[in-house]
C-alpha cells in the first residue's frame, strides 16, 4: 500500500503570527513612504519614521521566529528589510574612514548643541551658581582644534555678553565668528546659534521662521575657494519638565485617564514639531538650492534619518556619518526620551569625509559630532 504524504497545514497560532508579521511589514513600508511626504501636509505619517528602530527590530524578530517555525515565511520581513537597507546604514555603520590622504587640503568640522552651557533647559542663569560645565565644554572644544565650530543653544547672560564671543573665539583659535539670537527681542544676552572659524568670512546671513532664527550661514574663503557653511537648529518638541517626568515614569502610572490625557499632550507636541519642521525645511531648501558654492550643512535637525526633513536636506549631499562613521550614530543624550540620531554634518560632493566621530561626553543633552573634510580633485 502506497502512503501519500500529507501537506503540512499551518496552525491557527501560526496564522495569527503571520498576520502580525504582515502588519509589521506594512509599518516598515510606511517608514519608507514617510520620507517622501512633507509632515506639514500630513504629520501623522512622520511618527512611522520616529518609530523606525522599533519597527526594524520587530521585523528582524519575525525573521528569526520563522526560521525556526516555517523558514519560507522568514522571507516576508527579510525582503522588505533589504529593500530599505540604506535606512539601516543611516543608523549604524560598521567601518569608518580614518586615514586622511596626505597632501590634500583638509578641514575639521565640529557641531555641538551645548544646551546653554549648563546642561539645563533654561532661559537665564540667574539662579545658577556652578558654571563648571561651561568650562568643561569650552575645554572640550579647544582640545578638538576644529577649523569650523557650529554651536546651537549658546547662552550667556552674565557680565559683558557682547565680548563673550570674542573671548571664546580667541580661546578656540577661531577668531572669525557670526552668531544670531533665536529671538531678536533678547538684546541683553546671548541666546544664539553661532559659527566660529579660522577662515575669513566674506558674507553671512540668517534664515527665519515665525520670527525665530532657524539657521545662519556664512561664505568662507578657503584658499582660492569659497564654501558656504550652514548651521541649522530646527524646531524642537518643547517638552516641559512634567512631560519628561510623565515619559520616564510611564510604567508606574495607574490612572488611565491621566495616562490618556498626558499621552495625547505629548503626541500633540511631537506632531506640532513635525509640522513646523516640514515648513522650515521648505525655507531652507529654497535658500540652499540658490547657493552658488559648494556647501556644508551642520546642526541639530531635531529629526531622525528616517524623516522627510533629513531626506530633503540630504538630497545632493553626503552624510559624514554614513561616509566615515562607525558604530551607532545616536546623538541625543537625554535621559527621559529615547536616543535618536538628530545632529548631522552633511557636505557637498566636492568633499570627502573622514573620521566622523560622535563624542560620547555627558555635558549636554546632545553628543557633539565632528569629522574631517578633504577636498576632492576636480
Amino acid at each position: 500500500m502506497q502512503i501519500i504524504p500529507q501537506k503540512k497545514n499551518i496552525s491557527f497560532i501560526s496564522w495569527v503570527f503571520l498576520l502580525l508579521n504582515i502588519a509589521a511589514v506594512v509599518l516598515l513600508l510606511t517608514v519608507y513612504i514617510s520620507i517622501y511626504i512633507n509632515p506639514s501636509k500630513f504629520s501623522l505619517i512622520a511618527f512611522a519614521g520616529l518609530a523606525y528602530p522599533v519597527i526594524l527590530v520587530l521585523n528582524i524578530a519575525f525573521v528569526i521566529f520563522w526560521i525556526f517555525i516555517r523558514i519560507k515565511y522568514s522571507l516576508l520581513s527579510l525582503l522588505f528589510i533589504l529593500i530599505g537597507w540604506n535606512h539601516i546604514g543611516r543608523l549604524v555603520q560598521i567601518n569608518s574612514k580614518t586615514e586622511i590622504p596626505e597632501g590634500k587640503k583638509s578641514v575639521k568640522v565640529l557641531s555641538y548643541n551645548i544646551q546653554n552651557f549648563v546642561n539645563k533647559n533654561i532661559s537665564d542663569t540667574r539662579y545658577i551658581t556652578d558654571f563648571k560645565n561651561q568650562a568643561r565644554i569650552t575645554k572640550f572644544i579647544i582640545d578638538q582644534k576644529a577649523d569650523i565650530i557650529c554651536l546651537q543653544e549658546m547662552l550667556y547672560d552674565r557680565g559683558d555678553h557682547r565680548n563673550f564671543a570674542v573671548d571664546f573665539g580667541k580661546k578656540c583659535n577661531t577668531t572669525n565668528f557670526y552668531y544670531r539670537n533665536y529671538f531678536q527681542t533678547k538684546k541683553k544676552k546671548l541666546d544664539a546659534i553661532a559659527i566660529f572659524t579660522r577662515y575669513p568670512m566674506i558674507d553671512k546671513g540668517f534664515l527665519e521662521y515665525d520670527n525665530k532664527t532657524i539657521g545662519i550661514y556664512t561664505d568662507l574663503l578657503m584658499g582660492a575657494d569659497t564654501v558656504r557653511l550652514y548651521n541649522l537648529h530646527l524646531a524642537s518638541i518643547h517638552f516641559r519638565k512634567e512631560d519628561y517626568d510623565f515619559i520616564s515614569d510611564l510604567q508606574n502610572q495607574t490612572d488611565q485617564n491621566e495616562i490618556k490625557e498626558n499621552s495625547l499632550k505629548v503626541l500633540s507636541k511631537i506632531r506640532s514639531a513635525y509640522t513646523t519642521r516640514g515648513r522650515q525645511v521648505k525655507i531652507l531648501k529654497e535658500h540652499i538650492n540658490k547657493c552658488p558654492y559648494a556647501f556644508i550643512i551642520c546642526g541639530d535637525f531635531n529629526d531622525t534619518p528616517s524623516s522627510y526633513v533629513y531626506k530633503a536636506l540630504r538630497k545632493e549631499t553626503k552624510d559624514a556619518f554614513v561616509e566615515s562613521g562607525g558604530g551607532f550614530g545616536v546623538t541625543f543624550a537625554g535621559k527621559s526620551f529615547p536616543s535618536f540620531r538628530i545632529d548631522y554634518i552633511l557636505h557637498h560632493d566636492k568633499f570627502e569625509s573622514y573620521s566622523f566621530t560622535r563624542h560620547k561626553i555627558a555635558l549636554s543633552d546632545h553628543y557633539p559630532v565632528s569629522c574631517t573634510l578633504v577636498e576632492e580633485e576636480d
